[in-house]
């Protein structure tokens, strides 16, 4: 899977104040990397549910990346 069918999935999951929040900070207007960085650094942290973080690793796994077990319960909040 190519990283732009990789965000197409992602952008397609999103609920629609995510949708609105990522357009926000992707803008057409130019800005600076600085501000780009500031901006995402002030985005509100996604909360996911299990299933979603269930898919979200096996699509990880799926393009060969991997974790340590460790990481794994740290994502899943276990």
């Amino acid at each position: 899977m190519s990283d732009l069918d990789r965000l197409h999935e992602i952008i397609d999951a999103l609920p629609p104040q995510q949708v609105h929040a990522l357009l926000t900070l992707l803008a057409p207007q130019p800005i600076s990397d600085e501000e780009f960085a500031r901006r995402l650094a002030m985005a509100p942290e996604e909360e996911v549910d299990e299933e979603t973080a269930a898919r979200i690793l096996a699509a990880e796994a799926e393009r060969g990346e991997s974790i340590s077990h460790g990481e794994l319960k740290q994502r899943l909040g276990l």
